[in-house]
């Protein structure tokens, strides 16, 4: 009876002994390092959330590298050479997660053009394509506005197709401050425009401003950060700027009373008498000569060299008079209005540094003598504490000359806090006035008494992707080798960003799922386009595409089969036993 009875046991416990077991992440076909910025939670969250998501599809994760924009800019659009940027194990980079904070006119020039990979450009992709050449230059010389629509779908078309970098989110930015704040406009300050001259709370000389990372760059031509360029534009202010109250945030002069052209190349301004910077001395044409020859200097090394070169020389900028200049461009450009509004910067204060010197005096102004920080703006730099995190400025007494109104605040504060809580109970106390939207405040953590405004950022976030990475961008190293592999191995990664998971789980739907680097607020983008699908089997189906086979595992839960069959040779060899 007892091999019966063993055989009966084993026969009715196989159906559940047979269970396929829950699949396990194949055996990586190749390892990657991903690199991402510390300085914002969400993005914490995402980045953590891919690190898990990429070994499902066999794409192990060698290093996660957590850490600064000193950092990562060495890696990315700031290496050093030689070039092309290597591989992350080279000290260059594979992944990179990164948020772009586009202005109102959306210009990919300089970041997905071939000519501005570094060092000449940020097209640290290193992001190759003729058609993207072609489509681009179109784009930014159609003046019809039917045309320039048309060749921004073809742009956002070919980064859909080519992946050099997967959009993940486009975000909503969540400001939260006191109920009584008034004066400002949330576009233009998402888009890094705005000065604070009209900011205002009722009974408040000093308003307080919350970032999430610290400050890193102080001159106005050469930050990296979105935080260094909110303080930074405070103090210093161009000929032209975006006009909040126009419906279309058209440009109007500010620091020039009237700017002219007849044929888009050749702009007269004609300065503010009154324009004066904030010691006093008379703002002149000199600056302005001054200013736009930074931009192409070489010895200064502006990041944005290459993209000033195509419309800049030497000879571009004509004094006419103490407060009469023509500026001549190289080329037309459809944005050209743009190229006018470069904040200027006093020649009396850095006409003797020396170019290449420029950014390090900086530096040492702000610490040692934050004064010499000053322009033509509603604020000038009175004190920064680096140890704290903290950017003083105060009101440019020289502001109402030609503004015809002082700024509101006499002191405004940029304080870096290093969590939300932290932000969020001191907006609570009133310790602080405003709380940046980085901070990803959820609306179920408004504090009580506060408020907050939702405002549809022109910004992205993205992985962006090495081109020249032997697997995830030349392909070369794929079983099927090629750029055309590289460019399914991007799809696959694509494929695997649950973007709703991340909008309405860590974003608490504060954001939309992107599509590709073009932001949802720019004229022409492409509603038609949808975001890649999270779907495990079409991102595998990519990466065999790319030549790479899964095994399909043969292991069960439980007891299998082979185990099954010794249970029987031993219920056998046990009826012998008892036989005896």
């Amino acid at each position: 009876m007892v091999l019966p009875l063993a055989i009966m046991i084993c026969l009715s416990a196989m159906p559940f002994l047979a269970q396929p077991a829950q699949a396990a992440n194949p055996a990586p076909f190749f390892s990657i390092s991903i690199l991402a910025p510390n300085t914002n939670s969400a993005r914490n969250q995402w980045a953590t959330l891919m690190v898990e998501q990429l070994p499902k599809i066999g794409i192990g994760i060698d290093v996660f590298d957590h850490t600064g924009w000193s950092q990562i800019s060495p890696r990315t659009w700031g290496h050093p050479g030689p070039y092309p940027i290597p591989t992350y194990a080279e000290g260059g980079f594979d992944i990179l997660f990164v948020g772009w904070s586009w202005g109102l006119d959306w210009d990919p020039t300089g970041l997905f053009d071939s000519p501005s990979m570094p060092p000449n450009g940020d097209n640290f992709y290193q992001y190759d394509s003729q058609e993207m050449d072609w489509a681009i230059y179109n784009y930014t010389s159609s003046f019809v506005l039917n045309d320039r629509i048309a060749w921004a779908e073809e742009i956002q078309a070919l980064l859909y197709e080519d992946n050099p970098s997967a959009c993940i989110i486009y975000p909503y930015s969540n400001y939260i401050h006191d109920p009584n704040f008034e004066g400002w406009d949330g576009l233009l300050w998402a888009s890094s425009y705005q000065p604070m001259e009209n900011w205002s709370i009722a009974g408040q000389t000093e308003f307080h401003y919350a970032t999430p990372a610290d400050f890193e760059d102080f001159h106005i031509y050469k930050y990296e950060s979105v935080y260094d360029a909110q303080w930074l534009s405070q103090i210093y202010n161009p000929l032209i700027a975006r006009d909040p109250t126009d419906p279309d945030y058209a440009y109007s002069p500010r620091l020039a009373t009237s700017y002219s052209s007849t044929d888009g190349l050749t702009y007269n301004i004609i300065i503010d008498d009154d324009a004066t910077w904030a010691d006093g001395t008379d703002l002149t044409a000199d600056d302005v000569e001054f200013s736009y020859g930074l931009q192409i200097d070489p010895d200064f090394g502006n990041p944005d060299q290459a993209f000033w070169e195509q419309y800049l020389d030497g000879s571009s900028v004509v004094i006419n008079g103490p407060k009469d200049v023509d500026i001549t461009f190289l080329q037309e450009y459809v944005f050209q209005e743009g190229n006018l509004a470069l904040d200027l910067v006093p020649e009396h204060i850095w006409g003797a540094i020396l170019p290449e010197d420029m950014e390090q005096q900086a530096v040492d102004w702000a610490t040692s003598d934050p004064n010499k920080l000053m322009g033509a703006g509603p604020y000038y730099l009175e004190e920064y504490d680096g140890t704290n995190g903290v950017i003083h400025l105060v009101a440019n007494p020289y502001f109402v000359d030609w503004y015809g109104a002082d700024p509101i605040f006499d002191d405004i504060y940029f304080e870096f806090y290093s969590n939300k809580d932290g932000a969020l109970s001191d907006l609570a106390s009133g310790a602080l006035d405003m709380v940046d939207s980085q901070f990803s405040v959820q609306l179920d953590e408004i504090p009580t008494g506060t408020v907050n405004t939702l405002v549809n950022d022109p910004g992205t976030q993205e992985m962006a992707f090495n081109c020249e990475h032997p697997y995830l961008g030349t392909g070369e190293l794929c079983p099927i080798p090629g750029w055309e592999s590289g460019k399914n191995i991007r799809k696959a990664i694509s494929s695997m960003i649950p973007r709703e998971v991340i909008v309405e789980e860590i974003l608490g739907g504060l954001g939309r799922p992107g599509v590709t680097g073009c932001p949802s607020v720019a004229i022409g983008f492409d509603e038609s386009l949808e975001p890649y699908e999270y779907s495990i089997a079409l991102a595998k189906a990519y990466m065999e595409a790319a030549g790479f086979e899964y095994v399909i595992p043969t292991s069960t839960t439980g007891i299998g089969l082979y185990v099954v069959i010794g249970i029987l040779a031993l219920a056998g060899a046990s009826q012998v036993i008892f036989l005896k």
